[in-house]
């Protein structure tokens, strides 16, 4: 693996949560065109099917009510804007609503997420690398003015894991991911990824319990 670095320079990233009153809709399986701005409630695991395509709009709120994945073998684009992000987080904070993170597939077009929030993922025992956001063989993915926290993962990588593929990630905050019985690349873990790039950005508070 060859890893292009800059140095990392402190970024405050103002991340706005929406509460999670108010009407919601609820979504679950395979999505595409353009979702938001809006508040939905995830029921169930959501796939974006590939040829197909899936936009999430600036302010956009996607509450999750249980361990569900995103399977993205399509193109997903979600860009929000600075006071405007895009959240995919837990419907309450209660341990059975922590969601199961977004999974970009072999194959899969080179994604674009500005200006969003992972936050509260958890990944108990999936087969294969685990992440809050797992890019595996993808065409890429680029990861701007975002936040990546409190993710979990059992004997796996908790924040980023990205294998054979190109991944950018500038100006976001990493932290507060965990990964139990596994001791390295809690935060970000990048394997076999030529040309990848790590800017402006701060990673840190993430912790492992393996030997």
């Amino acid at each position: 693996m060859r890893l292009r670095k800059r140095p990392l320079f402190m970024t405050v990233c103002v991340i706005i949560f929406a509460p999670s009153a108010g009407a919601q809709t609820e979504i679950s399986g395979s999505q595409s065109g353009t979702l938001g701005p809006g508040t939905y409630l995830v029921t169930g695991e959501i796939s974006v099917e590939s040829g197909n395509s899936l936009t999430i709009a600036p302010g956009t709120t996607f509450f999750h009510n249980g361990n569900h994945k995103w399977i993205i073998s399509g193109h997903l684009t979600a860009e929000g804007a600075e006071g405007d992000s895009i959240l995919f987080v837990r419907q309450d904070p209660v341990v059975e609503h922590r969601w199961g993170g977004l999974r970009f597939q072999t194959g899969a077009p080179a994604a674009i997420l500005d200006y969003c929030v992972i936050d509260h993922c958890y990944m108990p025992d999936y087969t294969g690398p685990n992440a809050s956001i797992t890019v595996n063989g993808s065409q890429g993915l680029t990861l701007k003015h975002s936040r990546v926290s409190n993710g979990a993962c059992n004997n796996d990588h908790g924040g980023i894991y990205a294998a054979n593929t190109t991944v950018i990630i500038e100006n976001c905050v990493i932290r507060d991911n965990e990964a139990v019985n596994h001791p390295k690349g809690v935060g970000v873990f990048l394997e076999n990824c030529t040309d990848s790039q790590i800017l402006y950005s701060v990673i840190g508070d993430n912790r492992s319990d393996g030997a």
